[in-house]
């Protein structure tokens, strides 16, 4: 399925880069999903002044199914098309975000047009990233309570935002408030028990209200069989491209099933320390007996 089951859209968009950012992207030789260029075209919806709709971006699907193209679009938009000076990709793993950095890097050295633009590729432990010419950068770091501080970033990335917490949101987003139109975005599969950001950006999507978040998760509904394709094709858009059912079929027989609900169903683990009302006020109410009465003193 193409379309996200849940979908949140800011405020005062009247048009999208997104498009441009694809074709920077197919010019580079990665050709996007449907359901890809959909992510950045509501991520990179513009207001009348030219500055981004939405300030923050969730971004939830299922493992394997090509978020990271997504993402490379985005970082190449944002040096080639959008001059932003800064560009920071976070990941939780340093391997995450070195695996990220490898392959925006061979987007870039296999095209002659982006090549002649860029100044230097580095390339050293801890110190990936690409600058141009320009002057403008695109930084790979490994997240901690201290990385990103000391840069003014226009654009950060939270990949693996299951893992993200207060301390690494202090560490990087005060980092945009100095830029005049920057964007964070959350990039993940379905929220752990753990993931307080993750989950907080979640429940003010399905809240409302919030004008300048967009939100775009694919994901079944948590009362699913998890035997149905049906469920399958919620959660994972490139079911049939880039993951074959028969593999997950065979995830559903080998893994846990509440793992299996949360990594390919896309399912959220309940957040952790939140209360749980397994009744329904309805059905509590209905269980009343008018009839009763107080014996004895209260």
């Amino acid at each position: 399925m193409q379309q996200p089951r849940l979908l949140t859209t800011p405020q005062g968009a009247i048009s999208s880069s997104g498009v441009e950012a694809a074709e920077l992207a197919a010019a580079a030789g990665l050709f996007l999903d449907d359901w890809q260029r959909l992510a950045l075209d509501v991520a990179l919806g513009e207001r009348a002044d030219g500055r981004w709709a939405a300030f923050e971006v969730g971004l939830v699907v299922s493992r394997q199914n090509g978020k990271g193209s997504i993402l490379e679009a985005r970082e190449l938009a944002g040096l080639f098309l959008f001059g932003e000076r800064l560009i920071l990709h976070s990941a939780h793993e340093f391997k995450t975000a070195a695996e990220a950095f490898l392959r925006v890097k061979s987007l870039v050295d296999n095209t002659d047009d982006l090549r002649r633009k860029v100044k230097q590729i580095r390339t050293s432990h801890g110190d990936e990233g690409i600058e141009l010419l320009d002057g403008a950068r695109l930084r790979f770091v490994a997240r901690s309570r201290g990385s990103g501080r000391g840069f003014s970033g226009d654009c950060v990335i939270l990949d693996e935002a299951y893992h993200l917490g207060p301390q690494e949101m202090g560490a990087l987003l005060p980092t945009l408030s100095a830029r005049p139109n920057p964007q964070v975005w959350y990039t993940s599969s379905a929220p752990m028990s753990t993931s307080t950001q993750l989950h907080a950006v979640r429940r003010r999507a399905l809240a409302g209200g919030s004008d300048r978040l967009a939100y775009l998760e694919w994901s079944a509904p948590a009362d699913c069989d998890p035997a149905d394709p049906g469920a399958w094709a919620q959660a994972n858009p490139a079911l049939g491209l880039r993951v074959r059912d028969e593999f997950v079929r065979a995830e559903l027989d080998a893994m846990p099933l509440a793992e299996f609900r949360r990594e390919r169903l896309g399912v959220p683990d309940d957040e952790a320390g939140a209360d749980r009302q397994v009744i329904s006020d309805e059905a509590w109410a209905a269980l009343a007996d008018a009839g009763s009465e107080w014996v004895g003193v209260p």
